[in-house]
């Protein structure tokens, strides 16, 4: 009996002992291995597009994730671009230098202007045999309607340079001191490097990558796998990874390869018409658009006429034509328009005065002759001339708020009574209490004996066009113009039967009233109409009349 106790015991004792066994087997989890280190990576970071916004800011965001990452190791700039905006270069250049990694650069194809000066951030340049290197230099777009015509008239600023930003020769002072930053980068990131004359810098030249190398651009004659090699050789990485900037950043990265631009976007993605970039890779397109003539339904003659000259593209403030018809109507005169030159001189046979205002296209030499003689038979001239002055122009159906000076051509006919039309006078150092002395409007103080000043003791001209001239009878106003400086500048003249008056705005609503503008125009349609003995010669023919 005992021993079957025995037995049982030595069977159970087993079992439990096999059971145990089985659990621990069926439990057991052995250690997972350490983790092994992240293998160290080289990073390529493409530019091979025009540097410009917002593709520079998208790569700058990326790299400054690529900046922030522990197993890059370095980074190497695969270039191929001919440059871009001053501001666009220039942030990508102090991203790339204030990255505390190992950076080469590798010049694919080209390195121009901007693309160089971000490739000068690195330690080591490396170009592919036949790469272009250099143009070191600035591109300056004069845009026209900042600095060579005059702030239109429908702007109204505060100071004289909210609109132009600075003055012209600041501006040509400011591309040398771009240009000179661009050089001073060059210099400290070649450091003892350069093998060139300094001279080199001045031309803007642009070398094939064997030349580079001979005047220290760069520092040798290679593609990637070069630069990658030697980079790992001098970090003394056994093992690492080649990645793309895509591969390992978490910012979006992925611009269009773009070698060309257009001028009209390249100016829209900087506040600073200044460029690093090779002119052959900008498309130098520029519109130019033409006024029209204005078109009215012609009206029989029954009334004395003064003739308007729509002929030449004149950009005419209709709200001025609305004051001076309505000067006509009081002396039982009609404005007559003539929208061709055929009309004008036929009309001038037959007129009593010929008003011109901001005429975008020449007078013939036909049309001047018969200006001039219809002056020596007494038909008196008033010729507006305003460089601020705007009118609405129609182009393929859309209508445009335009500046005459946009359009202002040499017209021949002001040389023919010794007079050349100049820019538009400002009150430069103005900054009154109310919007009559804001340093667009300049106070004139008639002197002297002149029927177009009688009566007049202020004028308030909203910047009026200079001319010069030798006329007897002027009114000169003190004032500021943009590229001659301050001065005494005649705004107004009188050569015989010829009047030149340098304003247009200043005689519309609400402007004509301010000071004593509007017994100056008065006075001026009075000499227009006034009787006198005029040698008529022929009836005129059909034209547009303006009437009340």
């Amino acid at each position: 009996m005992s021993d079957k106790f025995v037995t049982f015991g030595v069977a159970l004792a087993l079992a439990i002992s096999v059971a145990a066994i089985f659990l621990v087997l069926t439990t057991y989890k052995p250690s997972p291995p350490p983790p092994q280190p992240a293998k160290p990576k080289i990073v390529l970071v493409p530019i091979d597009f025009v540097l410009e916004s917002p593709a520079v800011d998208k790569l700058i965001s990326a790299l400054i994730a690529v900046a922030q990452r522990g197993d890059v190791a370095g980074i190497v700039l695969l270039i191929n671009s001919p440059g871009g905006t001053v501001s666009a270069t220039e942030a990508l250049y102090t991203t790339v230098a204030g990255i505390n990694k190992t950076k080469y650069a590798v010049v694919n194809g080209l390195a121009a202007s901007g693309a160089y000066y971000v490739a000068v951030a690195t330690e080591r340049i490396y170009a592919t045999p036949s790469s272009w290197v250099g143009s070191i230099g600035v591109i300056a777009v004069m845009w026209p309607e900042e600095y060579f015509y005059d702030i239109p008239d429908y702007i109204y600023t505060t100071g004289p340079l909210k609109y132009y930003g600075r003055e012209l020769t600041d501006y040509y002072n400011d591309i040398e001191r771009v240009r000179l930053n661009f050089v001073q980068a060059v210099l400290k990131g070649r450091a003892g490097r350069i093998k060139a004359s300094p001279d080199v810098f001045e031309t803007a030249s642009i070398f094939t990558a064997d030349q580079a190398k001979e005047l220290g651009l760069v520092d040798e004659i290679g593609g990637i796998f070069d630069a990658v090699r030697d980079m790992a050789q001098r970090l003394g990485l056994r093992e690492y990874e080649v990645k793309n900037i895509g591969q390992v950043a978490n910012a979006t990265y992925s611009p269009s390869a773009e070698f060309k631009v257009d001028l009209n976007r390249l100016l829209n993605s900087t506040p600073v018409p200044l460029f690093y970039i090779l002119p052959t890779a900008v498309q130098w397109t520029i519109s130019v658009k033409t006024a029209p003539n204005a078109t009215l339904q012609p009206l029989p003659f029954d009334k004395p006429y003064v003739v308007l000259d729509m002929a030449h593209n004149n950009m005419i403030p209709r709200s001025f034509i609305e004051v001076l018809r309505a000067e006509l109507a009081k002396r039982g005169y009609v404005l007559a328009a003539a929208s061709s030159e055929y009309q004008l001189t036929t009309l001038l046979s037959n007129a009593t005065a010929l008003v011109v205002v901001n005429p975008t296209a020449p007078f013939s030499k036909e049309a001047v002759k018969a200006v001039v003689n219809a002056t020596l038979r007494g038909v008196r001239v008033a010729y507006f001339y305003d460089m601020r002055a705007s009118a609405i122009v129609v182009i393929s159906g859309v209508s445009y708020v335009a500046p005459y000076s946009l359009y202002a051509v040499f017209d021949p006919l002001l040389m023919y009574f010794n007079m050349s039309g100049l820019r538009a006078v400002y009150n430069f150092t103005a900054g009154g209490a109310n919007y009559v002395q804001n340093w667009q409007f300049v106070e004139v103080k008639p002197s002297g004996e002149w029927n177009l000043t009688r009566g007049v003791e202020k004028l308030v001209l909203f910047s009026p066009s200079a001319v010069a001239t030798n006329a007897p009878l002027r009114l000169e106003a003190r004032g500021y113009v943009f590229g001659y400086g301050w001065g005494n500048y005649t705004v107004a003249a009188q050569a015989g039967n010829f009047v030149f008056i340098g304003s247009v705005r200043s005689f519309t609503p609400y402007y004509i009233t301010l000071g004593d503008n509007w017994k100056f125009f008065s006075n001026l349609v009075d000499w227009l109409v006034e009787k006198r003995p005029i040698v008529r010669r022929q009836g005129p023919v059909s034209a547009v009349i303006y009437t009340n």
